[in-house]
C-alpha cells in the first residue's frame, strides 16, 4: 500500500487538475456567449433584447377595429382614383385623439406612397368620429402636437417649419376647420411644449402602417 500512495495521489491530482480546468473552460464559454448577446457585433444576438429596444406602436394607433372602418372610408372616399393607384400608394396610418373636448375621437389619417406624397409633404385627413371629412390637408408631414392651448374649442396643431420654426394651425370657427394648408401659414418661434401630444414621431410616438 505504502509502494502505491504515490502513484494513487498522482491520480487524484491529475482528476482536481482536469476538473479544474473544465470550469475555467466553461467560464470562458459562458463569457464569450455572454458578449455576443450583449455586443450588436456578435455573432449571436439577443433577439428578445432586440425587441425591446424597437419601439412599440402608439395604443391610439392600433385598434384594429378602428382601422377597419378607416379602410372603408378611404375606399369610397378616394374610389376613383384607386384604379391608378399602385399597391404601395394604399398605404395609411391613423391616431384616434379628441381635439374638442367632447369625449369622442376625431380620427387623423396620414396616406403615403408617391399618389398622396411630394416634396412639400403628404396628405392628411381629419374626420369627426361619424367619419365625416373635417379638413384634406396638403403639403403636411409629421410630427405632429396636439397643443394644449385651444381655439373656439378646438387644440391648435402644432408642425415643425423651417429654420427651427413651428406652424401653429388655429381652429377656424367661421370655416369649421383648421387651415387646409400649412406651407401659407405664417410661421412662429414659439415651440411645442413637453407635454403636448405627439403623432408621427419615430422616436416618441410610432404609428402602425395598414393599407386599403
Amino acid at each position: 500500500m505504502i509502494k502505491n500512495r504515490p502513484l494513487i495521489i498522482g491520480v487524484i491530482l491529475s482528476a482536481l487538475v482536469l476538473s479544474a480546468c473544465k470550469k475555467e473552460e466553461k467560464k470562458a464559454a459562458d463569457k464569450t456567449a455572454d458578449r455576443l448577446t450583449a455586443s450588436p457585433e456578435g455573432n449571436a444576438p439577443d433577439s428578445v433584447n432586440l425587441a425591446a429596444e424597437e419601439p412599440a406602436f402608439q395604443p391610439e394607433t392600433a385598434d384594429e377595429t378602428t382601422a377597419e372602418k378607416l379602410k372603408l372610408y378611404l375606399r369610397d372616399y378616394l374610389k376613383a382614383d384607386l384604379p391608378s393607384l399602385e399597391a404601395s400608394d394604399r398605404k395609411f396610418s391613423f391616431y384616434a385623439i379628441d381635439l374638442n373636448n367632447d369625449k369622442k375621437d376625431e380620427y387623423f389619417i396620414s396616406l403615403s406612397g408617391r399618389g398622396f406624397c411630394g416634396s412639400g409633404g403628404c396628405t392628411f385627413l381629419l374626420l369627426d368620429n361619424n367619419l365625416k371629412l373635417i379638413n384634406r390637408f396638403t403639403v403636411m408631414r409629421g410630427p405632429v402636437f396636439r397643443s394644449s392651448s385651444v381655439t373656439d374649442g378646438w387644440n391648435d396643431l402644432i408642425l415643425k417649419g423651417s429654420n427651427n420654426k413651428y406652424i401653429h394651425l388655429k381652429w377656424d370657427a367661421k370655416a369649421g376647420k383648421y387651415p387646409s394648408n400649412p406651407s401659407v401659414v405664417k410661421e412662429t418661434d414659439i415651440a411645442p411644449a413637453g407635454h403636448d401630444f405627439i403623432m408621427w414621431d419615430d422616436d416618441f410616438s410610432r404609428a402602425k402602417p395598414f393599407t386599403f
